[in-house]
């Protein structure tokens, strides 16, 4: 039989961990907006490159140079091998922070904002399988490029990131999920932070009678 007093006090711990990261949310929210403008072009950059290299292998017959141009692009190759890794190193590492970030702001509160409340039914849906693209495709290219990543490892990684635990069929519509998914989260993330918002003019004082 169960504990009824392990159970209250997991209760007890759960609440805390709750109320502290409540309490987290400003520093949390302040974070993920002072992040999000820096990585929104380079994200948009590797979400529409990874689903034209895979689209276009697999529906409309692309060859080598162009499935090669736009795996460049999606890599940053034409960076160089260290500026490929600097450039993925970062925006992968600061997609996980958005993800990480952003989760703890889905627990803050209710909005009746349509934006608001369109970004936070993105980041869950998206949550986990963009934590898991990150991860495989950080993994992947470290991995490959200082570590000496065995062939069968560097496939199981691909196997993840691209969604082939799918099968050959529905590889390419998971690709097209998570990259559309990902471009719809950052527009509605780009919305969000107001850097073109129209600021209202300063209303005159009006004069005593």
């Amino acid at each position: 039989m169960h504990d009824p007093m392990a159970a209250v006090s997991s209760c007890l711990t759960a609440a805390a961990a709750g109320q502290r990261l409540a309490g987290m949310s400003p520093a949390f929210r302040k974070f993920h907006r002072a992040v999000a403008p820096w990585v929104i072009l380079p994200l948009a950059v590797t979400a529409l490159t990874g689903m034209g290299y895979r689209l276009g292998k697999a529906w409309f017959g692309w060859d080598k140079t162009l499935g090669g141009l736009a795996m460049d692009l999606h890599t940053g190759e034409w960076l160089g091998r260290i500026g490929s890794a600097v450039y993925l190193g970062l925006t992968g590492i600061a997609l996980l922070l958005l993800i990480g970030t952003g989760a703890t702001l889905l627990l803050s509160g209710r909005s009746k904002n349509l934006m608001r409340l369109s970004h936070r039914v993105l980041a869950l849906v998206l949550m986990l399988p963009l934590t898991a693209s990150a991860v495989t495709g950080l993994a992947y290219k470290f991995g490959e490029e200082f570590f000496h990543l065995p062939d069968e490892a560097g496939e199981f990684l691909m196997t993840i990131h691209e969604g082939a635990w799918l099968g050959k069929q529905l590889k390419p519509f998971y690709v097209l999920f998570l990259g559309l998914g990902l471009l719809a989260l950052l527009g509605t993330g780009f919305r969000l932070t107001g850097l073109f918002r129209r600021k209202s003019p300063p209303t005159a004082p009006r004069s005593a009678p």
